[in-house]
């Protein structure tokens, strides 16, 4: 057998290190305005939107969400999968912004505007209720 020759094979991918770098800190840029643009909101409290992710499996589903986690209000998913147990049918795993992959990050952009308009609505639903 040859041996391989792990620099040749890698060169391409390295070459596009600077490039993919640029990506992330553009992500990054764009999620960084969206934060500061909710936090500038009068939101009352948190608000999500649900994004259905399995066709397989309808009862299992992401939430795109703004509000408070650990103590800070950021943006974050959670994933809702449907697990019936003594301790409740769903198991809920939440991920801050931090921690998404650059494929997380691309797809969640679609559903900003969404997330937007839950925000608006909550709102208007919170006027309501103080109203009474």
């Amino acid at each position: 057998m040859e041996p391989i020759d792990l620099r040749a094979l890698s060169a391409p991918l390295e070459a596009l290190r600077p490039r993919l770098e640029e990506a992330y800190q553009h992500l990054d840029k764009k999620w960084c305005e969206i934060s500061e643009c909710l936090k500038s909101l009068p939101i009352p409290g948190n608000v999500s939107v649900i994004i259905p992710s399995d066709d397989h499996h309808p009862e299992d589903y992401l939430t795109l969400e703004w509000g408070k986690f650990k103590g800070k209000k950021r943006i974050y998913f959670s994933y809702h999968n449907f697990n019936p147990s003594p301790y409740g049918d769903y198991e809920v795993t939440t991920i801050p912004y931090e921690e998404w992959s650059g494929e997380q990050r691309i797809a969640m952009l679609e559903h900003v505007p969404s997330l937007f308009a839950a925000a608006a609505e909550e709102t208007e639903k919170f006027i309501k209720r103080a109203h009474r």
